[in-house]
């Protein structure tokens, strides 16, 4: 049993508020994945990409160059 609230859609039999599936946000991920490769997450990383969007995001670090004084 479904009931719609506020909130969302909350289905009775998993005790749960359940969302639609939608299309995933590569560019969020990308994004996620720059925030940990940089050390800007608070976490590091824990191994290469991998699993079914791995191959889809790509990240490549930029080398920065020091400047000329």
């Amino acid at each position: 049993m479904t009931a719609s609230t506020a909130g969302g859609n909350y289905d009775g039999s998993l005790q749960m508020f359940v969302e639609s599936p939608h299309d995933v946000d590569l560019a969020h991920l990308q994004f996620l994945r720059w925030l940990i490769e940089t050390g800007r997450l608070g976490y590091g990383t824990a191994g290469p990409p991998t699993g079914e969007f791995a191959r889809l995001v790509t990240y490549e670090p930029k080398v920065e160059l020091p400047l000329a004084r």
